[in-house]
């Protein structure tokens, strides 16, 4: 094991929010910069699902928080205090408990109307987030601050409200309808390690009986969502939609 692999499992494996002290000096991130971010690029790629066209998913870890920590600062000739506080606050949200888990979601696909149409669904709350893994529920929720924000990255905290069968699959949809898509068993593997990070003894070397495969969408063909229709126009556009109150039943 290299000392890039056992400092990004360190990383990875410990709890609690980032501090000043999890960090590298500029010049040792630097003098490790290429071999970290090889291995944050494959601990992404396990954790990255791409919904359709429009969407994809990326599930977060501590690593790949201080590793956005490091790469901001890197870009700082001579950070503040207040900076570095800025910015550790700001990717700390993606440190969640070991029970929860963080992704980021990203719209994408250039100005047109699917983008806008996506955009404008999550900035009115009429966006759902849903995993099922290890026969458990895990809802995701827009960061509060995110909320009615027209923009084309959010964070989403998923936190276990139910129980469910043994299916693994990613739940995502609009008012008007909802989406399941399979998990790969990479994804499957790698996501239930993430939510107890301290018992994976190496999160960055896949099983060599898995394989990753990209997760699309079961009929790839459907469109989600109705592209033609556009949401109520609210100034200023902060509108909080009612949610059904959870279930502990729920077996879907």
């Amino acid at each position: 094991m290299t000392r890039q692999l056992r400092l990004a499992q360190k990383i990875y494996s410990g709890t609690g929010k980032l501090g000043i002290s999890d960090l590298l000096s500029k010049e040792d991130y630097e003098s490790q910069r290429a071999e970290l971010l090889r291995l944050a690029t494959l601990h992404r790629r396990q954790r990255r699902l791409r919904l359709n066209p429009s969407l994809s998913l990326v599930f977060e870890t501590r690593f790949t928080a201080w590793l956005q920590i490091q790469e901001e600062l890197r870009w700082l000739t001579h950070p503040s205090d207040a900076d570095i506080a800025e910015v550790l606050a700001r990717c700390n949200v993606l440190v969640t408990y070991p029970t929860e888990l963080s992704a980021t979601l990203f719209v994408d696909g250039g100005d047109n109307p699917a983008t806008l149409y996506w955009i404008e669904c999550i900035a009115a709350n009429a966006f759902s987030l849903a995993l099922r893994l290890s026969g458990r529920v895990l809802r995701g929720r827009l960061r509060e601050s995110s909320t009615g924000e027209l923009a084309a990255v959010h964070t989403f905290i998923f936190k276990t409200t139910a129980c469910c069968g043994p299916t693994s699959e990613i739940v995502w949809g609009d008012n008007a309808a909802e989406h399941t898509a399979p998990l790969s068993a990479m994804t499957r593997h790698v996501l239930a390690q993430d939510l107890n990070p301290g018992r994976n003894r190496n999160c960055f070397v896949a099983p060599a009986a898995m394989k990753r495969r990209p997760v699309t969408p079961a009929n790839p063909t459907t469109v989600v969502g109705p592209l033609g229709l556009a949401l109520p126009r609210c100034t200023p556009l902060r509108v909080v939609m009612r949610c059904k109150p959870e279930s502990d039943g729920d077996n879907r």
